[in-house]
C-alpha cells in the first residue's frame, strides 16, 4: 500500500472502531471480550477490505469485506432496546451475505452464474424468512421486554414455530451448499489461484461451520437467554477469515519477489528449455509453454487455443522470437506474469544472439572445411594429372627409346641389357598408375562416382554388384568433393569386407536427390562390426568433414549394413 493512502485508512479504522464501540453499547458492559472480539474482528476485516482496493479487479472484494466488518459489530446492536432488536432479528445475518461474496468472488473479476444465483437465494431466504418470523411473532416470544419495538402484525404462536424451524432449516441448508461451493471453488483451482484462495476457503468453511454450530445453540437455548460463549467462538473464528485475504495479498506481494529467483534460474543457462522451466516454477503453472518462433513470424493462431493467455516475445526490431501460452488464471496475477515475461524476454533476446554467433561461427567453420576439402580434392586431381602428363609420359618414352634401341643392336648382352631396363620400366609405370589412382582416379573425374566404382570392384576377390541411378552416369549431379568422398569411403568400405567380413557377395546401392548422395554398402558377413575400428573412424571423419551422416547395423551373424549420406556441394 502506498505511503499516501495511510492517513485515509487510518481515518476510516478510526471511525469504524467508533461506531463498532458504540453500536455494541451495552454490550461492554454485559460481555466486555466479546465485545473486544467483535471490534478486533470489525477492524481487521475493515483493514484487509482497503488494502484489497489496490489489486486490480479486486474493488467489489474490497467493500464487501469493509462492509462485512461493519454489519459484523452491527449484529449486536439488538444489545439497546427500541427498533434495534427487531432490525437484529431482520437483518442479523447481512455480514454473513458480504463475507460469503468475498469468499465465492475472491480472486476472479466477477462471479459466475450460479454463484450469483446461490447469493440470490441466501439474500432472499433470509430477509424474507425473518421478515415473516417477526411479523408472525411478539417481542416477548422472543424474549423481549415492553421497552422493545415490535410489529406484532399477525402473532400466530404456532405459525411463527413452523417459520423458525423452515427458515432456520432453510439457511442450514445453503450453509450447507455454500460448503460445497468452497471446496468446489479449491478442488477447480489451478496455478497461482490455488495457492492463494487455499487459506481463504480453509478460514471459510470454518466459519460457515462455526455460523451453523452458533445457530444450532441458539435454537437449543432458552429465549431469554443469549448465547454470548457461542458467539464468542464464532467471532474468533470469523478472525481468521480476514487475516486469511491478508495471507493472500501478502502471498502476492512474495510471489512477484519469486522474479529474482527466475532471473538466477535463467542466467544459469539461457534456453527455450531453461527459460520455459524457470517460468513454470515461478508461476506454479506445469502447462506453461515457450514455443520458438525461428520459423514462425508471425504466430499461427492454431499454435495455440483461444482460452489460453498468450505473450508474444520480441526481439528489440519487433521480430518474434518465441511465445508464452500460459494458463488464462494468470490475467489475475498480470504484473506477476509481465514482470517474468519481460525477464524471459531478456534472457531469450541474450540466447538469440549467441545462438546467432554460434550459427554463424558454425557456418564459417563449414565453409572453411568444405573449402579445405575442395582444395585437397583439387590438389589430389594436379598431382595425378602431373604424374599421367608428366612422369607417366617421360617414363613411357623412355620404354619407346630402349625398344628403339633394342632393334638396332646385335649384342646379345646388350638386347638383354636392354630388355631387363624395359621391363622394370613397365613395373615402374604400373607402380605409378597405382599410385595416381590411389591419390585420385582419373576415371571419377572422367566418367563419374559408378564407373569409378565398378573398376574398383573388378578387383576385388569377392562379387560385388553396384547399383545406381542413370542420373548418376558421366560426371554425376554431385560436387566433386561429395563423390570424392563416397568414392573413398565406399573404397575403404569394401576394404574391410574384404579382410573382416568373411562374406560372400557385397551389394552397394547408390541413391541421389536434390541436395544428398546416400551410399549402402551390405555384406552377408559375420557382422558384429564395432564402430570404434580404425577403418570404420576414417570413414566417419571423412563423412562428417562434409556434414554428413553415418548409420552402421551390424547384428552378430547377419552381416552389416553401412550407410552414408553426405550432402551434395
Amino acid at each position: 500500500m502506498r505511503a499516501r493512502s495511510w492517513p485515509v485508512v487510518t481515518v476510516c479504522l478510526v471511525a469504524t472502531g467508533g461506531f463498532c464501540v458504540l453500536v455494541q453499547g451495552p454490550l461492554w458492559k454485559q460481555d466486555s471480550a466479546l465485545a473486544a472480539l467483535n471490534l478486533t474482528c470489525s477492524l481487521v476485516f475493515v483493514f484487509t477490505g482497503l488494502m484489497l482496493r489496490r489489486e486490480p479487479g479486486q474493488n467489489g472484494v474490497a467493500w464487501a469485506l469493509v462492509l462485512a466488518g461493519v454489519f459484523r459489530s452491527v449484529d449486536f446492536i439488538d444489545a439497546w432496546n427500541g427498533p434495534w432488536p427487531w432490525y437484529g432479528l431482520v437483518f442479523g445475518g447481512v455480514d454473513r451475505l458480504f463475507g460469503a461474496y468475498a469468499l465465492l468472488r475472491y480472486p476472479n473479476y466477477s462471479l459466475f452464474r450460479y454463484q450469483r444465483i446461490y447469493l440470490m437465494t441466501l439474500t432472499v431466504w433470509m430477509l424474507l424468512g425473518r421478515v415473516l418470523i417477526s411479523i408472525t411473532s411478539t417481542a416477548q416470544w422472543n424474549g423481549g421486554s415492553a421497552s422493545w419495538w415490535w410489529p406484532d402484525l399477525f402473532p400466530d404462536q404456532h405459525l411463527n414455530d413452523l417459520l423458525n424451524y423452515v427458515v432456520n432449516a432453510g439457511e442450514g441448508l445453503l450453509g450447507a451448499a455454500l460448503l460445497v461451493l468452497l471446496v468446489m471453488r479449491l478442488r477447480q483451482a489451478r496455478s497461482l489461484d490455488r495457492i492463494v484462495i487455499a487459506p481463504i476457503i480453509l478460514a471459510g468453511v470454518a466459519a460457515v461451520i462455526a455460523a451453523s454450530v452458533s445457530a444450532l445453540n441458539q435454537m437449543l437455548v432458552s429465549l431469554s437467554a443469549t448465547p454470548n460463549g457461542a458467539y464468542f467462538v464464532e467471532s474468533a473464528v470469523d478472525l481468521a477469515v480476514p487475516l486469511a485475504f491478508g495471507v493472500a495479498v501478502i502471498q502476492r506481494v512474495l510471489l512477484v519477489r519469486n522474479l529474482t529467483a527466475l532471473t538466477a534460474r535463467i542466467s544459469a543457462a539461457a534456453d527455450v528449455s531453461s527459460v520455459r522451466y524457470a517460468l513454470q516454477a515461478t508461476l506454479h503453472d506445469p502447462t506453461l509453454e515457450v514455443v520458438e518462433l525461428s520459423a514462425l513470424s508471425p504466430p499461427s493462431p492454431e499454435m495455440h487455443p483461444g482460452d489460453r493467455l498468450v505473450e508474444v516475445i520480441r526481439t528489440e526490431a519487433g521480430t518474434p522470437i518465441a511465445v508464452i501460452i500460459a494458463d488464462p488464471a494468470l490475467e489475475r496475477y498480470r504484473g506477476l506474469f509481465d514482470a517474468a515475461v519481460r525477464t524471459s524476454e531478456l534472457a531469450l533476446r541474450h540466447a538469440q544472439l549467441q545462438a546467432q554467433a554460434a550459427r554463424e561461427k558454425l557456418e564459417q567453420v563449414r565453409a572453411s572445411r568444405a573449402r579445405i576439402i575442395e582444395a585437397g580434392v583439387a590438389e589430389r586431381r594436379r598431382i595425378e594429372r602431373d604424374l599421367h602428363d608428366g612422369v607417366q609420359q617421360h617414363l613411357l618414352g623412355l620404354a619407346a627409346s630402349l625398344t628403339a634401341a633394342m632393334t638396332r643392336t646385335a649384342d646379345p648382352e646388350a638386347t638383354e641389357a636392354f630388355r631387363q631396363a624395359r621391363e622394370g620400366l613397365r613395373e615402374i609405370l604400373a607402380e605409378l598408375r597405382d599410385l595416381a589412382h590411389g591419390i585420385h582416379p582419373a576415371v571419377l573425374s572422367q566418367a563419374g562416382l559408378v564407373a569409378a566404382l565398378e573398376e574398383v570392384v573388378e578387383r576385388l576377390p569377392l562379387p560385388v554388384r553396384v547399383t545406381a541411378p542413370a542420373s548418376l552416369a558421366g560426371t554425376g549431379r554431385c560436387g566433386a568433393a561429395a563423390e570424392a568422398t563416397a568414392y573413398y569411403v565406399t573404397c575403404e568400405a569394401l576394404t574391410n569386407v574384404v579382410k573382416h567380413a568373411k562374406a560372400d557377395s557385397v551389394t552397394v546401392t547408390i541413391s541421389v536427390d536434390e541436395s544428398n548422395l546416400a551410399i549402402e554398402i551390405a555384406d552377408n558377413g559375420i557382422g558384429g562390426v564395432i564402430s570404434a575400428g580404425q577403418g570404420l573412424s576414417n570413414i566417419m571423419d571423412r563423412v562428417s568433414a562434409l556434414d554428413g551422416e553415418v548409420t552402421i547395423d551390424s547384428p552378430p551373424g547377419k552381416g552389416t549394413r553401412l550407410a552414408v549420406r553426405i550432402p551434395c556441394g
